[in-house]
């Protein structure tokens, strides 16, 4: 949301980001192990996840961890792109997915599986919740009314996901992780009431 013109503040809001979403689906779907990387978030938030295509350990971890990281920290390290493969390399990500051939083909043959998930949750939580949220706004007008004066401008980005842990995750100064159940409680206008008194 932004409010006041183009010197206030801007926090958007990512819920169902359509290949944040599908690679953690894959990830639980494959039962990928993934090393550990402070973005790398608990497992999805799905009471069964699909069967396995592959033997385990057929994706290595090391390959879904740069995909990851290269959807989450677009700023952030990733690999050189090289000349010898095509960057998208016929699957459906956008980013390409060539320097990760075994995830590659994975990705390729469980993408409409992760896209019918992804499509079904996003059509139940609307049914459920419906558009609008005014946690956002309410939480800078709390800031502001503490503070006596307009919160300096700031951005931010918020990328929520369909995760079990409660973790926070923040990339960089502008963008976060966020457990839905974290955004979806009432934890959420706690921490980003702190955060806008931070920066704002």
């Amino acid at each position: 949301m932004e409010l006041r013109g183009p010197l206030s503040w801007r926090i958007g809001v990512r819920r169902f980001d359509h290949l944040v979403d599908c690679a953690l689906w894959i990830r639980a779907g494959e039962r990928i192990e993934v090393p550990a990387h402070r973005l790398v978030p608990g497992p999805l938030d799905l009471d069964e996840p699909p069967d396995p295509s592959r033997p385990l350990g057929f994706v290595p971890g090391a390959e879904w961890l740069g995909w990851w990281l290269s959807l989450v920290d677009p700023a952030g390290q990733r690999p050189r792109p090289r000349t010898d493969l095509e960057p998208a390399d016929d699957t459906p990500d956008p980013l390409g997915l060539a320097p990760w051939p075994a995830l590659r083909q994975v990705v390729a043959e469980r993408w409409p599986q992760a896209r019918d998930w992804h499509t079904a949750r996003q059509r139940d939580w609307f049914a459920r919740v419906g558009p609008g949220n005014t946690a956002t706004n309410e939480a800078v007008r709390q800031v502001e009314r503490s503070l006596g004066r307009t919160v300096r401008p700031f951005s931010v980005e918020i990328v929520l996901l369909p995760v079990r842990d409660e973790v926070i995750r923040r990339v960089d100064q502008h963008r976060y992780l966020v457990p839905e159940r974290v955004h979806d409680s009432p934890r959420w206008s706690v921490w980003l009431r702190s955060l806008v008194l931070r920066i704002g």
